[in-house]
């Protein structure tokens, strides 16, 4: 039997598709409890989303203020209309005598549609800012988290949270925050108005109108967590889904795509289903709305019509006129139609709150803090010729301790072979060294000063033992670590590396368009690409991690004479278990379980 093992490595089969069932609904489900059982969480939830709104209070001011000039215009547009016809029909006015009240009309025409362009165009504004302000947020979280951090959860869950949920809090400040402002004046004015005119109409709208938000709170109340059940789903879709695409070379080679498929289309099916619960709240609640605003509507229209046919003789019936029985008639449906429209929006808020409580599960990930014992000014106060120096460091992940009480020190221009066993902790060790993790006690100096990933960026040219390259040209791929860098700079750098003597052999050389993740090159040439790219940083400390992996004989002795050449009297660190590595090396540090024994 002919066994393939391939770099990436996925746990397929029946059993994970149970396991992956079974660990999204158990995640669901304590997801639903926690919200249930602790309901401070979404009072947090909410409170960052009104800390959002202060950045765009003056646009959600402004749409909210044009949203009450188009209320008020509307009770001037129903006041005209009812004048206008009471003039014709009963008091047979000529209409050119009208030619005033017609222009007004119009004017009031224009000025709704002014007002409602402007409504829309600062709730759009709004939105916009905000969904800027929050990626921003987002982006530097995770770039202050830092590489390590972030393997920990999937990119499919990551770009699903940064594009989809920050998305879905567009509505909440482009339409439910102004509205809500809306729905707490205009109603108000309008019965002011109307009461003087029919005080019964006016009690109408005054006992109705609280009906559709307290129903619209009630049905809302379900809202939250089938949007937060939504969203979390679709997160993981998007993560689980991104995910098997990157390894679908090894579930081919091991005869499990189609098993694959089936489980996507099984997480896919959840996810509909949370969808159309979704869409079930959202049409239940617009059914009960609607049906008490037009059963009020339906109690105005009765109570003026019987009053002008004399079928009512109570409260101002009697002397109705048409007039005012038309102006609160064509009143009655716009009276209702702002609360309408924020119960409408409210789902808007339920969708904003369950996109805050993932896009606050990474903000309030608490960031790696970079100190130590003694302070930067007491290292540099004992610098030595060390560039690189550990002090007692030592890494815990929770319980488990990875590092131990780690002390070295590497002077500038050696060359260090980095040696040890799989999971030893040589790649927390370089972690630490490239500012990607901070020590959990002790401390990492690097040319005397306590190490920061933005000090590590500067002086250190790192490639990995997978080093990502990215679909674009072999040029713009050793360009990445200096972008600035003259087009004599990157082919020196190239041919330095060894690039040129494969590139030449393509159509277009150093330009020619490579896959993602190096689709299309060897393992060897990804590495040349790797080793241009850290040359044309001119750092002064080269960190590679296994570099000569996955090479035959022949391919890793040219690799490790060009990187003789390439770094020479450069400080060298080489994470590697090959021989031929350790013995071009000045020195070679062993770590064993997390302790340095040479």
């Amino acid at each position: 039997m002919l066994t393939i093992i391939c770099g990436d490595t996925y746990v397929l089969g029946g059993g994970y598709a149970k396991c992956a069932s079974s660990l999204m609904n158990l995640t669901e489900a304590d997801n639903q409890s926690f919200f249930d059982e602790r309901k401070y969480r979404e009072k947090a939830c909410a409170s960052w989303l009104k800390e959002q709104s202060t950045v765009v209070h003056k646009p959600v001011l402004l749409a909210a203020i044009a949203g009450i000039i188009n209320g008020l215009a509307v009770i001037a547009q129903s006041a005209l209309l009812a004048y206008i016809l009471q003039a014709l029909i009963i008091d047979k006015l000529h209409w050119l005598v009208l030619i005033p009240y017609f222009l007004w009309l119009a004017g009031v025409f224009i000025l709704r549609s002014v007002c409602v362009y402007y409504h829309q165009t600062y709730g759009f504004e709004a939105g916009a800012k905000v969904r800027a302000v929050v990626r921003q947020q987002l982006i530097d979280k995770i770039s202050s988290l830092g590489p390590a951090a972030i393997k920990q959860r999937q990119s499919g869950e990551l770009v699903a949270i940064t594009l989809e949920q920050v998305d879905a809090l567009e509505n909440y400040f482009s339409r439910y925050l102004a509205q809500h402002t809306i729905v707490g004046v205009l109603p108000i004015i309008m019965i002011a108005v109307v009461m003087p005119i029919n005080w019964v109409v006016g009690l109408i709208f005054l006992f109705t109108g609280p009906l559709v938000p307290v129903f619209m709170a009630l049905v809302g109340m379900g809202a939250a967590s089938a949007n937060r059940n939504q969203f979390l789903a679709m997160t993981r879709m998007s993560g689980y889904f991104l995910d098997r695409m990157q390894g679908l070379a090894t579930l081919k080679l091991f005869g499990q795509a189609y098993h694959e498929l089936a489980n996507i289309n099984h997480i896919a099916d959840g996810f509909r289903e949370k969808t159309m619960s979704v869409l079930r709240i959202a049409f239940l609640s617009s059914a009960i709305l609607e049906f008490f605003s037009a059963v009020a509507v339906a109690l105005v229209a009765m109570y003026v019509g019987l009053g002008l046919l004399g079928q009512i003789h109570f409260g101002p019936a009697q002397q109705i006129s048409l007039s005012e029985a038309l102006f609160v008639l064509l009143l009655a449906p716009e009276f209702f139609m702002p609360l309408r429209q924020l119960a409408v929006y409210y789902h808007d808020k339920a969708a904003a709150l369950g996109a805050a409580d993932a896009i606050l599960a990474i903000l309030e990930q608490d960031s790696e803090v970079f100190n130590g014992i003694g302070g930067a000014s007491n290292a540099k106060d004992t610098f030595d010729a060390s560039i690189i120096e550990f002090r007692e460091a030592s890494k815990y992940y929770g319980q488990r301790q990875v590092l131990t009480n780690i002390n070295l020190k590497i002077s500038v221009g050696e060359k260090i072979a980095l040696v040890g066993e799989s999971g030893a902790g040589k790649t927390t060790l370089l972690n630490l060294l490239l500012g990607f993790e901070a020590v959990s006690e002790g401390l990492v100096l690097l040319e005397g000063q306590l190490v920061t990933r933005d000090q590590a960026v500067q002086v250190i040219a790192s490639a990995g033992q997978q080093t990502y390259i990215f679909h674009g040209s072999i040029r713009d791929n050793i360009a990445l670590s200096n972008p600035e860098a003259s087009e004599q700079s990157i082919f020196n750098a190239a041919t330095s590396a060894g690039v040129t003597e494969f590139s030449t052999q393509l159509a277009e050389g150093l330009h020619t368009l490579i896959g993602e993740r190096g689709y299309g090159l060897s393992g060897g040439q990804i590495q040349r690409i790797a080793l241009a790219r850290a040359f044309l940083k001119e750092a002064e400390i080269i960190v590679l991690d296994e570099p000569t992996a996955n090479l035959d004989t022949a391919n890793k002795i040219v690799l490790l004479d060009i990187i003789d050449e390439l770094f020479k009297g450069k400080t060298l660190i080489i994470a590697s278990h090959d021989h031929e590595v350790i013995k071009r090396m000045d020195r070679k540090v062993e770590i064993q379980q997390g302790r340095l024994v040479s």
